[in-house]
C-alpha cells in the first residue's frame, strides 16, 4: 500500500481530477460573483483570520511527520528482534 498513489499515477482516476476542478470552480464562482457571495453570507477575513486560517492549515504537516518518527521508532525494536531470530 506504501507509494500505491506514485505507482497507479496520481492523475489516473479522471473522475477523481474532474470533482477536484469542479469543486475549485464552485469555490471560486460563489466567492467571485457577488450574488453567490450573499446568499452564502462571505465576507472578508482580516489579518488574524487569515494567520489563523494559514496556520490550522499547515497545522497536519508537522503532526503527520511527528506521528512517522514515533511510529518508526515503535517498529524498531520489534524489527531488531525479528531479524535476530
Amino acid at each position: 500500500m506504501k507509494n500505491q498513489y506514485l505507482k497507479n499515477g496520481l492523475f489516473e482516476n479522471k473522475y477523481l481530477i474532474g470533482s477536484f476542478i469542479l469543486g475549485i470552480f464552485v469555490q471560486v464562482i460563489v466567492v467571485i460573483i457577488p450574488m453567490f457571495a450573499e446568499i452564502f453570507k462571505l465576507v472578508p477575513l482580516n489579518q488574524t483570520q487569515w494567520i489563523i486560517t494559514i496556520i490550522i492549515s499547515l497545522l497536519p504537516i508537522p503532526i503527520m511527520e511527528l506521528q512517522k518518527k514515533v511510529t518508526k521508532r515503535q517498529e524498531m525494536p520489534i524489527m531488531t528482534e525479528i531479524t535476530q531470530m
